[in-house]
């Protein structure tokens, strides 16, 4: 076991529970009956997922594993034109609820729960389990601490108890306690 991958699989599991809510938000109907909810969960999303998880992934893992896994490292090239693409669409989903383009703003995090479901499958089923396999203890201990480094630096020292609190909260807020659990 890798922490720096143990590390980025709870990352995803924090980004899986806010896609499901804006998920089904969407599917349900209701976006636009709760925007200002739905502009908090694509704000979450844009910092949670890009400028924390993805940063992690771009600046530390990804350099890491590419030289000891050199077998993925243009596999890790692609991943980082996916998150390119997450990010425009999570931007353009944001400018559009600051217009009150509550469509466009639906369409753009359509794709984005669609887009970062198959991505996260891919690095969970693929990626990540070379990585785990490839990757030096040692590397791997380099890596949690830059982890570590760049959250308190960034983000504050409690920043996972954070995250969690507001994907449970907005969940709680826009699906009611216990949604998904009828539905697994």
């Amino acid at each position: 076991m890798r922490i720096s991958v143990t590390l980025l699989q709870y990352d995803h599991g924090i980004v899986r529970q806010v896609l499901d809510v804006v998920g089904e938000l969407l599917r349900s109907h209701r976006a636009e009956r709760h925007p200002a909810e739905f502009q908090e969960a694509m704000a979450f999303l844009e910092q949670f997922l890009d400028r924390f998880h993805h940063a992690k992934e771009e600046r530390f893992l990804f350099p890491a594993a590419a030289e000891e896994c050199p077998k993925v490292a243009e596999t890790f090239a692609r991943l980082k034109k996916e998150h390119a693409q997450a990010r425009r669409m999570m931007r353009s989903a944001l400018k559009a609820l600051e217009d009150d383009d509550v469509p466009k703003a639906e369409r753009e995090a359509r794709k984005l729960v669609e887009h970062m479901t198959v991505h996260i499958c891919e690095e969970e089923n693929q990626v990540f389990p070379v990585i785990e396999n490839l990757l030096q203890l040692e590397t791997d201990a380099k890596v949690h601490v830059q982890y570590e480094r760049f959250m308190e630096r960034e983000f504050g020292k409690s920043y996972y108890q954070v995250a969690e609190a507001f994907a449970n909260d907005i969940q709680e807020r826009l699906l009611g306690p216990g949604f998904f659990k009828g539905i697994v």
